[in-house]
């Protein structure tokens, strides 16, 4: 939201939507690739590898904040998949405040806090 705007307000007609998802129907692989990601607390960054197939990351792409890092991605055109960006948003804060807070950061594990 821009610091000037007001805030939203919600429409008498508004349709209310309950969210779902399920991890095994709803996941689709992104054909341009996978992303492993981790935290180098030596480094203070969080690194997020791409790769294409057989678990070889050919790039890797770092930063302190996450939108550092999936920015680059998405201008690499290393995303093909709205949902996988959205995935990517969601790991790359965790891994963030892992980092953050010397927390252990596990890719698709809740952060333990």
């Amino acid at each position: 939201m821009h610091p000037n705007s007001q805030k939203p307000q919600i429409s008498e007609d508004a349709e209310y939507i309950e969210g779902s998802f399920h991890k095994y129907k709803d996941w689709a692989q992104d054909p341009k690739g996978y992303f492993p990601i981790r935290v180098n607390k030596e480094k203070k960054l969080i690194e997020l590898g791409f790769c294409k197939k057989d678990n070889i990351i050919e790039t890797v792409i770092t930063g302190e904040m996450p939108q550092e890092i999936y920015y680059t991605a998405i201008k690499k055109g290393l995303i093909s998949r709205m949902e996988h960006a959205a995935y990517l948003g969601k790991e790359l804060e965790k891994a963030y405040l892992a980092l953050k807070h010397n927390l252990e950061y596990v890719q698709d594990d809740e952060l333990k806090l």
